[in-house]
């Protein structure tokens, strides 16, 4: 596996592996997953890879050529973290995550945080072996679910 950064090329694999992987994760926890479309998608991640802030990256791991998962950062946050289904608990997910972590920690940032939904137990879990703890912050997400932040501390 080898983790680099997102060209526009890489769209249509970014938006087909966040339908998947959306499905998947938040079965049970959000509605409506089955409105989610992959060619829908690829625009805006087309979009958001050419003209991305300069503060953020988007993260691809890859194996044997395909992308396996990704993950998005800026302003010392993880903003998400995604890894194909069938290849949850394989590793990827953790390498990638702590790749994305350690860029942000080396660019500057004193802590790094991420938010996931209420109710997410197997990310709450991972978030936590990762040593990140929640933080007390709450808030109301745009998809009817609250989210909760945890931090990380150098």
């Amino acid at each position: 596996m080898r983790i680099r950064e997102a060209v526009p090329g890489d769209a249509d694999a970014i938006a087909s592996l966040k339908v998947r992987a959306w499905r998947a994760a938040y079965d049970g926890i959000l509605s409506d997953l089955d409105r989610l479309d992959a060619v829908r998608e690829v625009a805006g991640w087309r979009g958001y890879i050419e003209d991305r802030p300069a503060d953020d990256r988007l993260w691809l791991a890859e194996e044997n050529g395909a992308v396996v998962g990704y993950a998005r950062t800026g302003g010392g946050e993880v903003h998400g973290l995604y890894v194909d289904p069938d290849l949850i608990g394989t590793g990827i997910g953790r390498a990638l995550f702590e790749f994305a972590v350690a860029d942000l920690r080396d660019r500057g940032a004193e802590s790094v945080v991420v938010w996931h939904f209420v109710g997410n137990d197997r990310a709450a879990a991972f978030y936590e072996r990762a040593g990140f703890t929640l933080d007390g912050a709450r808030k109301a997400s745009d998809f009817g679910v609250d989210e909760v932040r945890r931090r990380r501390t150098w």
